[in-house]
């Protein structure tokens, strides 16, 4: 290497981050943003005890030289989790990623910055709380900044599972290469310069769940770069009959405002929040947000205008999936809704923006599916089998659409037939463990244990720790009375819950 080269080189090298070079204010201020503290380190817990009175079970939560650990006991027995990272900028709650091997599972523990150490969302009522929720990598695409999966699995990381742990800059600002080698605003994507959907997608790439997120065919959500619309990689399906409030449904409030409705286009997240920043002054800041487009005079009997805006058109609530934990509500409503508190049941989705025409029919049967098993919603599942039997004319191979139909064949009873589905998805992806856990799994249902087994020792070969698959195997071969092949799988589960 030239010495010019060099020189021009050495900016970076002594920083660790690409940007800070040019741009030490913005990394440092993002830094202590939320989302630039989305992944922290495991010391971050702080540590504690906590007991789960309706299981009887108890966690403690250490930290030393070696790392951070949690210890949970149930039945006088001691169970021991690595912690690998705390999951949260802890601006409402910290969680916990437990490695396993070389598997991650979601602690069943938070630590909540209003309560102190709590049950996860979804362990509340739990009988028999564990670490056995994976965290998929379609978690961590919103909650990391760069995460590792290893190909074929459900949870599974290299060591460490990060190659950069917070929210990074090129989640919106897409691939800097091109920056680095020209620095010039031509050769960077700016959000705020994007059209409509394209700006709104960078946003909504996390901050807008929904109900179901299907995936076009051949991709994964680590696809979506900045500048294209989410629908070019993936579309997010929302509830049509309901608006119930959840953590992440900022930009399915935001859409009901009048506000964002009369701005025709123009209001966005950006237009009251900088990424790059949080607001030294709160109150003021965001009363000046507000002012900036709400110039006349206020009716008699309203505060005046050096009050707080917040806790009347935007206040903090409740999730249900929040764990207890209050988040701003970005309806901003005029005045709070009756009952906008009550959770409604899910029956009907449509799809947030439509993907490109090829796919529509495609990924609305898919969500169907998919949403009709996670909302228990029989209407849904029923909709979705005469929509992915067509659909399945039009992708005859496609993996998703055999998988979405065989569902659908189950959860009518005919595992029989769905068994055969699934098969095909296997000859399709034989390296997917998925592929051979739901083989195996409606080959057992339809009672043919040796077809079962095959699937299911092949799908545990793949990825030793699919709990379902495991659970499933130690059953058939308990209830045969193999003592030998129990005992064997037990150890193969043993090895390989060792980190190595």
């Amino acid at each position: 290497m030239g010495n010019a080269a060099l020189a021009l080189l050495l900016p970076f090298i002594a920083h660790s981050h690409p940007c800070e070079p040019c741009h030490a204010k913005e990394v440092a201020n993002f830094a202590r943003t939320g989302m630039g503290r989305s992944i922290q380190p495991p010391q971050k817990a702080p540590d504690g005890s906590f007991e789960h009175t309706s299981s009887a079970t108890t966690f403690q939560v250490r930290s030393n030289r070696a790392g951070s650990f949690q210890r949970m006991t149930h039945d006088a027995q001691n169970s021991d989790y690595r912690i690998d990272a705390v999951i949260g900028s802890g601006n409402h709650a910290s969680c916990f990623a437990a490695r396993v091997g070389d598997h991650l599972f979601q602690s069943p523990i938070c630590f909540y910055k209003n309560r102190g150490y709590g049950m996860a969302p979804g362990y509340e009522d739990n009988p028999a709380p564990g670490f056995t929720r994976p965290i998929t990598a379609e978690c961590l695409q919103c909650h990391s900044g760069k995460p590792l999966p290893i190909a074929n699995s459900v949870n599974r990381y290299e060591s460490p599972a990060f190659s950069s742990e917070a929210i990074s800059c090129d989640r919106c600002h897409g691939d800097p290469s091109a920056h680095l080698k020209r620095p010039a605003r031509a050769s960077i994507l700016n959000p705020a310069k994007l059209a409509g959907a394209r700006r709104d997608s960078v946003c909504e790439q996390c901050h807008l769940a929904g109900v179901v997120r299907v995936l076009n065919p051949g991709k994964s959500f680590a696809d979506f770069n900045p500048g294209q619309t989410l629908e070019e990689v993936f579309t997010t399906y929302v509830a049509a009959n309901a608006t119930n409030f959840k953590v992440v449904s900022h930009s399915e409030q935001l859409a009901l405002s009048q506000c964002a409705a009369r701005s025709l286009g123009k209001m966005w997240c950006g237009t009251c929040h900088n990424p790059h920043r949080d607001p030294v002054e709160p109150i003021a800041f965001y009363r000046t947000q507000c002012l900036s487009c709400h110039k006349r005079a206020f009716a008699a009997g309203h505060p005046t205008r050096a009050s707080n805006c917040l806790p009347c058109h935007m206040p903090k609530r409740e999730a249900p999936d929040g764990g207890h934990s209050a988040f701003t509500d970005h309806q901003i409503a005029r005045r709070q809704p009756a009952g906008r508190d009550r959770a409604t049941a899910i029956d009907r989705i449509a799809a947030w923006r439509e993907p490109p025409r090829e796919f529509q029919a495609r990924n609305v049967a898919l969500a169907s599916i998919t949403a009709g098993v996670r909302e228990s919603s029989s209407r849904m599942i029923e909709l979705s089998y005469p929509l992915l039997t067509e659909t399945r004319k039009m992708f005859p191979d496609d993996p998703a659409v055999l998988t979405g139909l065989g569902t659908a064949l189950q959860a009518r009873g005919d595992p029989v037939s769905a068994a055969k589905l699934f098969d095909r998805v296997v000859q399709l992806r034989p390296r997917d463990p998925l592929a051979g856990e739901n083989a195996g799994l409606a080959w057992l249902d339809a009672g043919d244990n040796e077809i079962a087994v095959r699937h299911l020792e092949r799908a545990l070969e793949l990825d030793p720790l699919l709990l379902p698959v495991i659970e499933a195997l130690r059953k058939i071969y308990g209830d045969l009375g193999d003592q030998k092949r129990e005992a064997a799988l037990m150890n193969r589960v043993r090895d390989a819950m060792r980190t190595k």
